[in-house]
C-alpha cells in the first residue's frame, strides 16, 4: 500500500485523517515527537541527550530525529507494513534528508499529501474549538453543524465543555504564519518530485478521506 506524509496547517484535521487510515487499513501511524519522547521514556544514551536538550528548551538536531525515524521506518519496511509521517518535514532541508532516508531504505511507494485550508476556515476551527474534558468529545461554537444542543455542555455527558489555553488569537496567528512561510518551500520541493497532492481540507472529513483513499493502493516507483 502506499505510505503517506501529512503536511497540514493548524486545524486541517490530519489527526483525524490519520486515525481513519489506521482503523480501517491498520496503517503504523509515525510522529517524529512520539518518537523523542519514547526515546526519552526508554533513558537510553541517546534518549537522555534528547531530554537535556528539549530542558534547555531547544529544538532537537535533524540527525537525531533522521536516526529515530531510519528505525522505526526499517522496522516497518520488514514488517511491510504502510505508514504514515507526521508532523516532519517542517523545513525544506527536513523535506529533503527524509527524501534521501526514504531512497536509502528504497521506498518509493508514497505521496504527500498537503491537505490545504485558508486562514480564515482555520481561524474559525480554532477559535471556535471547545473540547469535553470527561469524554473527550470536540465541538465547535462558531461552526452550526458541529454546536452542541445546549450551550457549553456536551451532548453525550453534560459536562460543561472546556477551551484549550493555546487556542487564541495570537497564538493561531503565529502557528499559522510560522506553518506558511516554512511549507510553501516544501510544497514546492515535493510537487517537482511528483509526490505532491493537494487536498481541500474546508469539507466534512469523510470527504477528505474518500480522496485519500483514491491513492491507498497506488504504489508509486
Amino acid at each position: 500500500m502506499t505510505n503517506f506524509v501529512f503536511i497540514a496547517p493548524p486545524a486541517a484535521g490530519k489527526g483525524t485523517q490519520s486515525k481513519l487510515l489506521v482503523e480501517k487499513y491498520d496503517y503504523s501511524h509515525i510522529s517524529t515527537g512520539d518518537l523523542l519522547r519514547e526515546e526519552v521514556a526508554k533513558n537510553t544514551k541517546l534518549g537522555i541527550q534528547i531530554a537535556d536538550i528539549m530542558k534547555e528548551g531547544k529544538l532537537v538536531d535533524d540527525e537525531i530525529v533522521k536516526a529515530l525515524l531510519e528505525n522505526s521506518l526499517t522496522i516497518l519496511k520488514k514488517d511491510n507494513k504502510p505508514f504514515i509521517i507526521d508532523g516532519f518535514p517542517r523545513t525544506l532541508n527536513q523535506a529533503k534528508m527524509l527524501v534521501s532516508l526514504l531512497k536509502v531504505l528504497d521506498i518509493n511507494n508514497y505521496r504527500v499529501i498537503y491537505m490545504d485550508l485558508d486562514y480564515e476556515e482555520a481561524k474559525k476551527r480554532v477559535l471556535g474549538r471547545m473540547i469535553c474534558p470527561n469524554c473527550g468529545k470536540s465541538y465547535n461554537k462558531l461552526i452550526d453543524s458541529l454546536k452542541p444542543r445546549k450551550d457549553d455542555l456536551c451532548d453525550s455527558c453534560q459536562s460543561k465543555l472546556e477551551v484549550r489555553t493555546d487556542d487564541n488569537e495570537e497564538t493561531f496567528f503565529n502557528r499559522y504564519d510560522t506553518f506558511m512561510a516554512n511549507t510553501k518551500p516544501i510544497v514546492n520541493y515535493f510537487n517537482e518530485l511528483g509526490k505532491l497532492v493537494n487536498i481541500s481540507a474546508s469539507r466534512d472529513a469523510e470527504e477528505i478521506f474518500c480522496d485519500i483513499e483514491t491513492y491507498v493502493s497506488k504504489e508509486n516507483n
